[in-house]
């Protein structure tokens, strides 16, 4: 039978050591070995301690805690409901004061506006300071910022001002001009009519003319059927030379007659008006 290692097997499993080696047993010079003590037959105490029957790891005991908010088993929830609980009382006392003294609460959003506008009507000290020079000391105006006077890159506005806000002048208009050629070609047509082109020629004849006479004055519809009667008299009284009136007479003298007629109605019509 092996001796006693001193390992005692665990509930519910886990990490298990292994036993540590015998103690060999002491011997004397003649080889004989001794006799074992009552100490040596007792068992050894181990170094390490017994582990809990059950093992909770990390994962475990977030679980337990997940589990726990969701049951409402959280202690911080319930410490907050019972802070919320004590201001909703303390809430519910001011707004029963206020109304007992004829307090209206304002809309949150009508509060928000009037604490925008408070914020923005309000001037701090330095605003509402007022500056008086010193006595005995000269009144200086305000003095650049001590950059300014270092040399420093210009700005936009200055290069702009310096180019003339880069507007680029304007070139001259074009004037008509003349090619080698079409000079040639006048010049030698000059030569060829007396140092004049046809087209001055043309002009001067037309300015050496009379000027046109005036075209007469239309004639009244009156005068002309009354030319137009003379005009057929004309005529039949040279066919009755020629002996021919008795070709022309009857046509000639429907023709005058539908023109007396005309007259007549011209007559009519200027004695109405």
């Amino acid at each position: 039978m092996p001796p006693y290692s001193g390992f005692k097997p665990l509930v519910g499993g886990g990490a298990q050591h292994t036993a540590p080696p015998a103690r060999a047993t002491a011997s004397t010079r003649s080889g004989l070995s001794a006799t074992a003590t009552v100490a040596d037959q007792l068992p050894e105490k181990s170094n390490t301690p017994a582990l809990r029957s059950t093992f909770v790891d990390k994962e475990e005991a977030a679980m337990l805690r997940a589990m726990a908010r969701l049951n409402g088993e959280d202690p911080g929830k319930s410490v907050g409901n019972k802070y919320s609980k004590t201001n909703q009382v303390k809430l519910k006392a001011r707004a029963e004061e206020a109304a007992a003294m004829g307090l209206v609460p304002l809309d949150p959003l009508e509060q928000h506006e009037l604490a925008k506008k408070t914020a923005a009507g309000y001037t701090t000290i330095s605003e509402r300071a007022v500056r008086v020079p010193k006595v005995g000391q000269r009144v200086y105006g305000e003095r650049p910022a001590p950059v300014e006077c270092l040399p420093h890159r210009r700005s936009e506005e200055e290069i702009r001002y310096a180019h003339n806000n880069f507007e680029r002048p304007m070139a001259p208009p074009g004037r008509p001009t003349q090619s080698s050629d079409a000079r040639k070609d006048e010049l030698a047509l000059r030569n060829q009519f007396n140092g004049k082109t046809p087209q001055e020629i043309l002009a001067e004849k037309r300015s050496s003319q009379p000027p046109p006479e005036a075209p007469p004055p239309p004639r009244s519809l009156k005068q002309q059927i009354e030319d137009e009667i003379a005009e057929r008299h004309e005529f039949l009284d040279r066919m009755r030379g020629l002996g021919r009136a008795h070709e022309h007479e009857a046509r000639i003298t429907g023709e005058i007659a539908e023109r007396m007629q005309d007259l007549r109605a011209l007559a009519r019509i200027a004695d109405a008006e």
